[in-house]
C-alpha cells in the first residue's frame, strides 16, 4: 500500500510542479553532493512515522500516514531592492503545492487510483520550516504536513459465509420451558 502512495504523491508533485522546472525527490534519495543538479524550487517529499494504525474486526487494516512537503530554493536578495519580485516569490511554490494537496482536485491518474483503492486523502495539519538543507545559498523553506488515512483492503479477511441461518428450533431448556 505505501508504496503504491509514495509513488502517487511523487508523481502528482512532478506533474504539478512540471512548469516550474524543479526537481521533486524523496527525502531518502536526498544527497548534499548532488545539490548543484538540483534545480530550483526543490521539493524534497518525506513520509514521517504512521502516528496510528488499526485492525477492525474482519481484518482490514487502517494506516494514518503523515507526509511532509518541504520547499527550497535559492537565497533572496539579501539587501531587500529586489524590484522584481523574485524574492518575495520563492515561497511561493509551498503555498501553491498547500493549495493544491488540501482541495483534493488531483492531475495524476495514481493519485486517483490511490484514492479510490486505500480510500487515501491528504488533511493538512501544519506548517513548519523545512529541514536544514546543506548547500550555498540555499534557502531554507517551508514544509507543509499533511495527515492522511488509508484503508488497505488487502487484509480484509471476512468472508460472506454460504450457510446463512434461515430457521431457529427451540430445545428444551430449563428454565424457560
Amino acid at each position: 500500500m505505501i508504496d503504491d502512495i509514495l509513488n502517487a504523491v511523487s508523481q502528482e508533485c512532478k506533474q504539478f510542479l512540471a512548469d516550474s522546472g524543479g526537481t521533486i525527490i524523496l527525502k531518502t534519495d536526498y544527497s548534499p553532493k548532488k545539490m548543484e543538479g538540483y534545480t530550483m524550487p526543490l521539493l524534497i517529499i518525506e513520509m514521517l512515522p504512521a502516528s496510528e494504525a488499526y485492525q477492525y474486526c474482519g481484518g482490514v487494516s487502517r494506516v494514518d500516514w503523515m507526509f511532509k512537503l518541504n520547499s527550497y530554493n535559492y537565497m533572496p536578495d539579501g539587501m531587500i531592492d529586489d524590484d522584481t519580485d523574485y524574492s518575495r516569490g520563492l515561497l511561493k511554490v509551498i503555498d501553491d503545492i498547500r493549495q493544491h494537496f488540501s482541495k483534493g482536485v488531483y492531475i495524476s491518474s495514481l493519485m486517483t487510483d490511490v484514492l479510490n483503492n486505500y480510500c487515501f486523502k491528504f488533511t493538512l495539519s501544519n506548517v513548519q520550516n523545512a529541514d536544514n538543507l546543506d548547500g550555498e545559498g540555499l534557502n531554507i523553506g517551508y514544509g507543509i504536513v499533511f495527515d492522511s488515512c488509508a484503508i488497505d483492503p488487502s487484509t480484509n479477511f471476512t468472508q460472506t459465509s454460504t450457510n446463512a441461518l434461515t430457521t431457529v428450533t427451540q430445545v428444551n431448556n430449563p428454565p424457560f420451558n
